[in-house]
């Protein structure tokens, strides 16, 4: 009977033990590779400098900073996503991404048309199509500026349970595909008539954008889980060679869905 109680510790003991290997070995398991989309709408903005000095270019810049603000723009691509333990990532992807600034909204105040001879306001012709003058309210413009986005960045985790802490920081090369500006003409009637057309300058087609992200992550299944990160992008290098230039930045929530491939 003794034995048999001997035999019978050893052989649970031995369960027990194997028991807390495959449960380190469960806990020791993560993704290793992920793809994924994005999507992030964006606060965006620019900061005007100049390379050269002077009270013109400075009361230049301040008298746009008075009349100019941000506009709304968004990101979204494809990434993949490589661990190389529980707490380290690498990621690189494929985004689209429209940024820029715009104008406040200008109003005008504009004279009656008087005949110089005699004095009198014709106003418009009965059969004209133009809207007069005196119903225009406010004028508005939005500077956009479309990139082929292509980041890469590094991603730190942090927790041990469905939800992590994540945080990274990278650079994103960004290639322009094109620059627009699009007009808002505002009537008293409550109209709005829209023109938007491409811009004439020669902006660099070239961009780098460091990021830095702060945010969390939520595993919903084995193989799918979301992320939800306010992010912050800065462009290094002015957008065109010119007396006064702008540097473009973003602030963003960035939200993806990940699937781990294995």
């Amino acid at each position: 009977m003794k034995d048999l109680i001997l035999f019978f510790l050893l052989v649970l003991s031995i369960a027990t033990n194997a028991q807390d290997s495959l449960k380190q070995k469960a806990n020791a398991e993560y993704d290793r590779l992920l793809i994924g989309i994005n999507i992030s709408p964006d606060y965006c903005n620019r900061i005007l400098n100049s390379s050269s000095s002077g009270i013109f270019y400075s009361d230049f810049i301040s008298t746009r900073d008075n009349i100019e603000t941000y506009k709304i723009g968004y990101t979204y691509g494809i990434n993949i996503c490589y661990n190389i333990s529980k707490k380290v990532g690498f990621e690189a992807g494929l985004q689209y991404s429209t940024k820029g600034y715009s104008t406040k909204e200008l109003t005008f105040v504009f004279g009656d048309m008087i005949d110089p001879r005699f004095g009198f306001d014709y106003g418009p012709a009965p059969d004209s199509p133009v809207i007069s003058t005196s119903q225009f309210k406010s004028l508005k413009f939005i500077y956009n500026y479309n990139y082929l986005d292509i980041p890469v960045r590094a991603i730190f985790n942090f927790g041990r349970n469905k939800i992590h802490f994540i945080s990274s920081i990278g650079v994103t090369t960004n290639i322009l595909i094109n620059s627009t500006s699009t007009s808002d003409s505002k009537y008293e009637d409550g109209s709005i008539i829209r023109t938007t057309q491409k811009q004439p300058y020669d902006y660099k087609t070239f961009g780098l954008s460091p990021t830095f992200s702060l945010g969390a992550d939520y595993k919903i299944s084995n193989k799918i889980k979301l992320t939800a990160e306010p992010t912050i992008r800065y462009g290094l290098l002015n957008i065109i060679n010119a007396p006064i230039t702008a540097n473009l930045w973003s602030v963003g929530f960035n939200v993806g869905c990940y699937y781990a491939l294995n």
